[in-house]
C-alpha cells in the first residue's frame, strides 16, 4: 500500500475520525489529499501522525521485507504463547493484511486476529477479518504449511461457533480434526471437546458428542489437566441429560463441584455458575420447579457478579418456561425482555429465535392461532436465514403437528416434508461417524 492508504486504514482501525487525527497536526484537507493518493507527506507530518497512530514511522513508511516477516512472526510467537496482543501490535497485523505475503504468513496472521477478537467478544471485527481471509487463503491445504492450517480452521470453527452457526463451526472443527499433529495431546483434547459440542447442537443422537467428550475427558485426565476435565464434566452432564439419564447427569456435575472445591474457588466461578444452571435443569425435569428456579437464579447472579451477563440467556430462557408452564405472565414478560435484549446484544441468532419460538407458544396458549402462524411461520424464515438448520426442523415439525390437529392435512404434509429435508441436509452437511 500508498502510505497514504496505510494511514486511512490505521485510522479507521483505531476508530479515528479525519478531525480527531490530524488535532493541532495539520488540516483534514491535506489529511483527505495524503489518504487519497494526491499529495506526499513531507517528513514532519509523517513523525506527527506516527507517534499519533501509535506505529514506527518505518512501519508507516517503508520497511524491509525481511524485518516486517521478523516482526509479525515475533508478535505470532508472544500471542500463541501468553494469549495477549497488545494496541500497537494488533495495529501492525491489520496493516500487515492489507499488504502482499505469502499464503504461510497470511495464515499466521488471520489465525491469531480471528482467535483475538472471537475470544474479545468482538463479534464485527472478527467476521470482518474472517471474510477477508476468504478472498486471500487458498481452501487446498498445502502439507508444508498444516499446522499454520489447523490454527486458523480453529479460530473460524470457534467463531463460527460464537455466532451460533453450528454447522460452520462443525465443519472448520472437522477440517482441523484431519491436520491435528498429534492425537493424543492437550490440543487435540480441546479440539475433540469443541467438535463434542457441535454434534451435540446437531444431532439428536448423543453417541457421536458423548464419544469425542470421553476422548477429550481421558486425554485432560492423562495430563492431569483439572480446568479442562471440569468443563468436560460439565458438558457429560449436560449431555446425559439430553438422553433423560439425570443420575449421571448429576454424578459427573457433583465430580466437577468436588474439584472446584479443592481449588481456588475464585478462579472457577463461571463454571460454578454452569453447574448450578444444569443442576436447575434436573430439577426441572424432575418437576421440582421451585429448587429449579433456585438453581437458575443462583447462576444469575455467579454471572452478573464476574460480568459474563452473556452466557444467563439459557437460565432466563429456562426460567421462562417454567414460568408459563406454573401461568406467571408478569414473571414470563420480564424475563422475556431481559433475555431477548442480551440475544441481540451478543448476536445470539439461536437463542434469539428459541425465546421468539417461547414468545409465539404463548398465543396458541391464548387461541390466537392466525397470529400464531404469522409469527411461527415469520420465525422459520429467520431460521432458515440465519442457517439454524436444527431449528428450521423443530419449527417445521411444530407446524406440521399444529396443522394436524386443525385438520389442514395438506398444510401439515407441506411442514412435514419441510421438516424431512432439513433432517436430510443437516446429516448430509456433518460427519456422523468418527474415523
Amino acid at each position: 500500500m500508498e502510505v497514504g492508504e496505510r494511514i486511512r486504514q490505521l485510522r479507521i482501525h483505531k476508530r479515528l475520525t479525519q478531525k480527531n487525527l490530524v488535532k493541532d497536526i495539520c488540516s483534514i484537507t491535506y489529511l483527505s489529499r495524503i489518504e487519497n493518493g494526491q499529495i506526499n507527506p513531507s517528513a514532519t507530518f509523517l513523525n506527527k501522525i506516527s507517534n499519533r497512530l501509535g506505529v514506527d514511522l518505518e512501519d508507516l513508511y517503508y520497511a524491509n521485507p525481511s524485518n516486517i516477516e521478523k516482526r509479525i512472526l515475533e508478535i505470532i510467537h508472544h500471542y500463541k504463547e501468553k494469549e495477549e496482543l497488545i494496541e500497537d501490535d494488533l495495529s501492525y497485523l491489520h496493516i500487515q493484511i492489507l499488504e502482499m505475503h505469502p499464503t504461510e504468513v497470511y495464515l499466521k496472521i488471520f489465525g491469531v486476529l480471528l482467535r483475538f477478537y472471537t475470544k474479545s467478544l468482538n463479534v464485527e471485527e472478527a467476521k470482518t477479518v474472517y471474510h477477508l481471509s476468504n478472498k486471500l487463503i487458498p481452501d487446498n491445504v498445502d502439507n508444508l504449511y498444516k499446522e499454520d492450517y489447523y490454527y486458523y480452521y480453529l479460530a473460524c470453527g470457534n467463531l463460527f461457533y460464537s455466532l451460533q452457526d453450528y454447522l460452520q463451526a462443525n465443519n472448520y472443527y472437522l477440517k482441523s480434526e484431519k491436520l491435528i499433529a498429534d492425537h493424543n495431546g492437550i490440543e487435540a483434547a480441546k479440539l475433540y471437546y469443541n467438535i463434542s459440542l457441535v454434534k451435540q447442537r446437531l444431532l439428536t443422537n448423543t453417541e457421536v458428542s458423548l464419544y469425542y467428550s470421553n476422548k477429550a475427558y481421558q486425554i485432560f485426565n492423562k495430563y492431569k489437566d483439572k480446568e479442562n476435565i471440569i468443563i468436560v464434566l460439565i458438558t457429560l452432564g449436560v449431555q446425559f441429560q439430553l438422553i433423560n439419564d439425570l443420575e449421571k447427569s448429576s454424578n459427573h456435575l457433583h465430580e466437577a463441584l468436588s474439584i472446584i472445591n479443592e481449588q481456588d474457588n475464585s478462579k472457577y466461578m463461571k463454571y460454578i455458575a454452569m453447574i448450578n444452571y444444569n443442576l436447575g435443569r434436573i430439577h426441572a425435569k424432575n418437576k421440582d420447579l421451585k429448587l429449579a428456579i433456585y438453581h437458575y437464579k443462583k447462576s444469575i447472579q455467579i454471572n452478573h457478579d464476574i460480568h459474563f451477563e452473556q452466557e444467563n440467556i439459557h437460565a432466563l430462557r429456562r426460567m421462562i418456561e417454567i414460568y408459563i408452564e406454573l401461568k406467571e405472565w408478569n414473571m414470563v414478560n420480564e424475563n422475556l425482555q431481559t433475555a431477548i435484549h442480551l440475544s441481540k446484544e451478543y448476536n445470539l441468532s439461536h437463542d434469539f429465535i428459541l425465546l421468539t419460538l417461547l414468545k409465539v407458544s404463548v398465543y396458541k396458549l391464548n387461541g390466537n392461532d392466525q397470529l400464531y402462524e404469522k409469527e411461527m411461520t415469520k420465525t422459520l424464515n429467520v431460521a432458515k436465514q440465519s442457517n439454524q438448520y436444527t431449528l428450521v426442523k423443530q419449527i417445521s415439525q411444530e407446524l406440521g403437528e399444529h396443522f394436524y390437529d386443525k385438520k389442514a392435512y395438506k398444510k401439515a404434509a407441506d411442514f412435514y416434508k419441510n421438516t424431512l429435508k432439513y433432517e436430510e441436509e443437516i446429516y448430509e452437511k456433518i460427519k456422523l461417524i468418527p474415523d
